[in-house]
C-alpha cells in the first residue's frame, strides 16, 4: 500500500468540475466514494475553493453537496490517500476506515497493495479471540476488533467522589452563567481524584470562591454531623 499522490487527471480540474464529477461520482458505490475522496484532497491540497472567493473547503462542499456530511467527505478524502481504488470497491469506505484505525491501535503497518489477508483479532463471548482475515470479517468484527485492541480506559472515579464532583458542578451552574467558559475537569492519578478549573475571568474570583464554598456544603454538613 502507497500514499496516493493526485493524478494529472486531476492537477487541472476546475472547481466547477469538481462538483460536477463529485455529482456524477455520487451514484457509483464504493468506487465513487474513493473519487470523491480523490477530488475533495484536491480541492482541500489545492484552495480550490478559497480561490474561487469561498471562505474555506468546508463551505463549499456545505453549500453543494447537503448530503455529504464533513465527517464523511474526510473520511472518503482519508480513504482515497491511503487506499487503492480497487480496495475500496471490494471492502467499502467504512470497513477500510475502521481496518486503519485498528492498524493503528494495534500498532503494526499495513502491506502495500492488497490487505484482505491481513488478520483481525476479533474478541469472542466469553473472553476468547479469534483471528480471521480482513476480507472475511464484516464491518461489526472489524469495529469490535478496534475497541478489543484500544488501550484500557482511563481509571474510573469512586463514587463519593463522583458525587461530590456531581455537586460541584452543580454549584458552579449556579454561580456562573449559562455560555461562560468556566470549567471544572477531573482526572484520576494514583486512586487520587484530581479537579482542575479553567477559565476564570480575574473579576469573577470572588464567585469561584462561593461556588467552592457552596459545593463543599454537603461534606462539611457530614463533618459536622
Amino acid at each position: 500500500m502507497s500514499e496516493k499522490n493526485e493524478s494529472d487527471t486531476l492537477s487541472g480540474l476546475t472547481l466547477i468540475q469538481v462538483r460536477d464529477s463529485i455529482r456524477a461520482h455520487l451514484t457509483q458505490g464504493n468506487a465513487g466514494h474513493h473519487a470523491i475522496g480523490r477530488l475533495y484532497n484536491h480541492t482541500v491540497g489545492n484552495k480550490l475553493a478559497e480561490k474561487n472567493g469561498y471562505s474555506s473547503a468546508q463551505q463549499f462542499f456545505s453549500q453543494n453537496f447537503k448530503a455529504l456530511a464533513q465527517s464523511t467527505l474526510s473520511r472518503y478524502g482519508a480513504v482515497a490517500r491511503q487506499f487503492t481504488e480497487e480496495a475500496c470497491k471490494e471492502h467499502g469506505v467504512a470497513k477500510l476506515a475502521s481496518l486503519s484505525t485498528y492498524a493503528k491501535v494495534a500498532d503494526f503497518a499495513l502491506p502495500a497493495g492488497d490487505v484482505g489477508a491481513v488478520p483481525i483479532d476479533i474478541p469472542q463471548e466469553g473472553g476468547t479471540v479469534v483471528s480471521k482475515p480482513f476480507a472475511e470479517c464484516n464491518l461489526e468484527e472489524v469495529l469490535s476488533a478496534v475497541k478489543h485492541k484500544r488501550k484500557p480506559l482511563r481509571p474510573s472515579m469512586p463514587p463519593p467522589d463522583a458525587a461530590r464532583v456531581d455537586f460541584m458542578r452543580e454549584s458552579f451552574s449556579r454561580h456562573f452563567a449559562q455560555g461562560a467558559r468556566v470549567q471544572l475537569k477531573t482526572s484520576v492519578q494514583g486512586g487520587k481524584t484530581l479537579l482542575t478549573i479553567q477559565g476564570v475571568p480575574i473579576d469573577d474570583v470572588e464567585r469561584l470562591v462561593e461556588a467552592l464554598m457552596d459545593g463543599l456544603q454537603p461534606k462539611l454538613v457530614r463533618s459536622v454531623g
